[in-house]
């Protein structure tokens, strides 16, 4: 088993808005990954995205592949592939629901010490 992290992400007015969990400290959303059932990160994160948070797969576009230091740690075993999804369409979306969840939409502004736990050196971008 794997953990799997993704986000959703839209700009506005030149700022970007990162889907991510409402606590105190901000995390990216998570799924885990079975290899014995042959699940696939991707999939297993979309399946995610679509039967937990009701966001619809064909609503997404694929945006680039990082790794995540999710204990704020550099070892291997710190570290969960994040995907980052763009939405195409936000009208499409059930914020009540994902508020409902206990997620919502922050600002890239408001996110600092999340996002510099993030790494996408060394990884092509998925256009």
């Amino acid at each position: 088993m794997s953990l799997i992290a993704g986000t959703v992400y839209f700009t506005q007015e030149d700022r970007a808005f990162f889907l991510v969990t409402d606590q105190p400290h901000s995390k990216f959303f998570t799924v885990k990954m079975h290899k014995h059932d042959n699940d696939t990160a991707l999939g297993s994160l979309l399946s995610g995205f679509k039967n937990e948070l009701g966001i619809d797969p064909d609503n997404l576009r694929l945006g680039e592949l990082g790794a995540w230091h999710i204990s704020g740690g550099v070892t291997s075993e710190d570290l969960v592939s994040l995907y980052t999804l763009e939405l195409v369409d936000h009208d499409k979306l059930n914020l009540e629901r994902l508020a409902d969840l206990g997620m919502s939409f922050a600002s890239a502004d408001n996110l600092s010490d999340l996002l510099t736990n993030v790494d996408v050196t060394g990884v092509a971008r998925l256009d």
